[in-house]
């Protein structure tokens, strides 16, 4: 139910991307043609994501929450200086890395939930697209939480 009490009225959505590649890949044409449908139906979306930042339609708002970009494409898999660390999901993405896992959607998980905390009620629903990580579960216990899986991230190449 949105902020007037219409269940058929706008949804006020939270819109999550770990990454938003915008040219090449699936997340950032995904989030891009979704969020900008959403909108055309009337719904308010705001997207919080990490970079690469997706392309999105001018009426949608853009949250960054930028990582240590430890898999950029000019140096994929660079290890990450002390000195960049500026917070705790930065030395979780680190640490992750380190013992060689996929660390990008844990550490956005844990920015996206600093994100939203303060803002718990200002969204109806938060979508996350392909996250999982754990503090996506925190988020879940405050707003109603839908997610969009389109692969095991062990099947991701």
């Amino acid at each position: 139910m949105n902020q007037q009490g219409d269940p058929d009225g706008p949804l006020r959505i939270a819109y999550l991307t770990y990454r938003g590649k915008p040219h090449v890949g699936g997340q950032g044409v995904y989030t891009r043609h979704l969020t900008k449908a959403l909108v055309d139906l009337g719904h308010h979306v705001e997207v919080f994501g990490g970079q690469p930042y997706p392309v999105l339609d001018d009426r949608i708002e853009m949250h960054k929450l930028p990582s240590l970009d430890i898999w950029n494409d000019q140096y994929p898999g660079r290890l990450p200086g002390y000195w960049e660390w500026k917070s705790w999901p930065d030395i979780v993405e680190t640490a992750a890395f380190l013992r060689g896992q996929f660390s990008e959607p844990l550490a956005f998980s844990k920015r996206a939930y600093h994100a939203l905390k303060p803002r718990f009620g200002d969204f109806d629903l938060v979508h996350d697209n392909q996250c999982l990580g754990w503090d996506i579960l925190k988020i879940e216990k405050n707003i109603p939480t839908i997610v969009t899986l389109h692969h095991p991230i062990t099947k991701d190449r």
